[in-house]
């Protein structure tokens, strides 16, 4: 029976998405199953009203020196969160060849 599907879990030569706090630069990870599980988990604490979920979610989805997240503002944190939860799931979402600058160059 012939292969339909193969996967490779080996990392990959693709740049990592990468955010930078006061200097600190952070890496976005790569979600797997085991981290989705337990974003939600950390999800449903979260929706209760438990700051520290949200900073542990942060922690999970990302790694470098995690500790510059408690000096955020909650509306750089809100940012924060969308940046990191929009480019975990869909890495590949950021223009690859920008729109060049029109047709300025044509006579009227």
């Amino acid at each position: 029976m012939p292969v339909v599907l193969k996967l490779d879990t080996k990392p990959t030569l693709f740049e990592p998405i990468e955010v930078e706090i006061d200097g600190v630069l952070l890496r976005v990870r790569e979600i797997t199953l085991g981290m989705l599980e337990r974003i939600q988990a950390l999800q449903m604490d979260a929706a209760a009203g438990s700051a520290t979920a949200i900073r542990e979610n942060l922690e999970a989805l990302l790694e470098g020196e995690v500790a510059v997240l408690q000096k955020l503002p909650l509306t750089k944190l809100a940012q924060l969160i969308t940046v990191v939860v929009e480019r975990s799931i869909k890495p590949g979402t950021e223009e690859k060849n920008g729109s060049g600058p029109g047709a300025e160059s044509l006579p009227s």
